[in-house]
This record gives C-alpha cells, structure tokens and sequence, in this order.
C-alpha cells in the first residue's frame, strides 16, 4: 500500500487539478468605464489597424504610436461623453435665432475680410514692381500674394457654386449644420464658465473655459462617471492640461462670455483685447 501512495497521488492531480484537467477560459477585462459603459483594449486600438501598423512600423516606433493611440482614444471617449451628458442634462441647444445670427455675422466677417485681402494684393503688387525691394522682402510679398491669389481663386469657385441653383439647399443645410455647432459649443462653454469660472485659453476653435473643464471632469470622476481600471492609462484623461497654455485674464473671460461673441463688433472685440 505504501509503494502505490505516488501512483493514486498522480491519478488524483490529473483529474482534480483545473490547470491540468482544462484550460480555464481567459477574462475580458475592460480597461475603463464610462458612464455605466464597458471600454476594452479593442475599442482603443482596433485590432485590424493594430496589425497594420506593427507590421510596417519598427518596434519602437510601433510602442509609441500604440502608446500614442490608446492615451488619445481614451481621453476622446471621455470628453465626448462627460461634455455631451452635461449638455444634454442641461438641455443646451441653440435657437433658430441664434443660428440666424451666427451666420449674418459670419458673412459679414467674410466679406470684410476679402476686402482687406482685395487691399493687400493691391499693396502687394504695387511692392513688388519697386526696382529697390531687397531680395528677401521680394520673396517673402511674392508668397503672401501667392497666398492671397489662391484664396480668391477659391473664393470664386465657391460664388460660382452658390449660384447653382441645384445646390442651394445643400450650401444652406450646410451652413446651418456649421452654426449650429459653433453656437452650441459656445453655449456650453458659457454654462461651463458661468458654474465653474476660471481661466480662458484660446485654441483653434475659439475661447475654452480651461478650468471649468478639468472642474467638470474632476466631477463625474468623483461620482465615478467615468473609472480607469488601466494603469498605464491613469493620466490619459488629464493629459491635455499638461500642455503650456496662453491664459486670458478674468476681466476678458466675463466679456467673452456675457454675450455671444458674433453679435460684437471688431471694434468691441479689439478694445477688449482679443
């Protein structure tokens, strides 16, 4: 008996030993959480174009864009739905109004600015027929009116199609969509601000109320609206805030937010320091 206890001790870790008896299936764990809603690795970086790029990329450079990838995917899914929520919960939508508004003062702005673009070409090509212009100033006005002739070239392309009557309603659905999100987004700043305060930066698509921002989604993180379960991800969210901004001062935040900006004049604007 005592000779068969090895035998009856391997038989017995056969059958009863999960590891060895059978696989366990793997878990899929999220990555994030957002408002309620599972995030995975595959939702940050596709798996087809995961391969794509690890095949025609180095290893190194293949790390980063993947690094690269997934910080921005995670930070996009989370601003989208954080600022989309708040809106919705807050109903911020602009009126008929609005948009009307929006878009007169936009072809307004369009219109002086071709005047003043019609001006600098004149200018321009006067500067350039002067027999004394150093070589340098010469190269650098021929590229500015290069510039300014490709934009009018563009300018009556779109009149041309504008005058089509077969494509008036899309340019003015067109138009309409184009407002409608500029308008909206202000509006939401301007709720922002007017909860949060703090300080403007300015990007590409205007004035952002930068720290009524980070105060928004400091807020659904507490009250776990959103929660990343990834490590390596911790700081996607909060990434955008690392960079080195220029910040208007308190005095200019509350004008740009006390009425839409599109309904002030230049000279409004200009006198306030923007």
């Amino acid at each position: 008996m005592k000779n068969n206890m090895p035998l009856l001790l391997i038989i017995f870790s056969l059958f009863f030993t999960p590891s060895l008896w059978a696989a366990e299936p793997a878990v899929r764990k999220p990555v994030a959480e957002i408002l309620g809603k599972a995030v995975y690795e595959e939702d940050l970086v596709p798996s087809k174009t995961d391969a794509e790029q690890k095949a025609k990329l180095s290893p190194a450079d293949y790390r980063d864009w993947r690094e690269r990838t997934r910080q921005g995917a995670l930070r996009d899914r989370v601003w989208s739905a954080v600022f989309s929520d708040y809106t919705e919960k807050r109903k911020i939508e602009p009126t008929s109004a609005e948009i009307d508004s929006q878009i007169r003062q936009q072809k307004k702005f369009m219109a002086e600015d071709k005047i003043r673009r019609e001006k600098q070409r004149e200018e321009l090509a006067v500067e350039l027929r002067s027999p004394g212009l150093p070589e340098a100033r010469r190269k650098q006005a021929q590229q500015h009116l290069d510039t300014l002739n490709s934009l009018r070239e563009h300018d009556n392309r779109m009149e041309q199609e504008r005058k089509d009557p077969g494509k008036a309603k899309m340019w003015q659905d067109a138009e309409q969509r184009v407002s409608r999100q500029w308008v909206k987004q202000w509006k939401v700043n301007q709720a922002l601000y007017r909860e949060f305060g703090g300080r403007l930066i300015f990007q590409q698509a205007g004035w952002e109320p930068i720290d009524a921002y980070r105060a928004l989604l400091d807020r659904y993180q507490a009250n776990k609206g959103f929660v990343v379960h990834d490590r390596s991800l911790q700081d996607a969210v909060y990434g955008y805030f690392q960079h080195k901004f220029v910040y208007a001062d308190e005095k200019k935040a509350q004008f740009y937010f006390e009425r839409p900006y599109w309904e002030r004049t230049q000279e409004e604007m200009k006198a306030a320091g923007f």
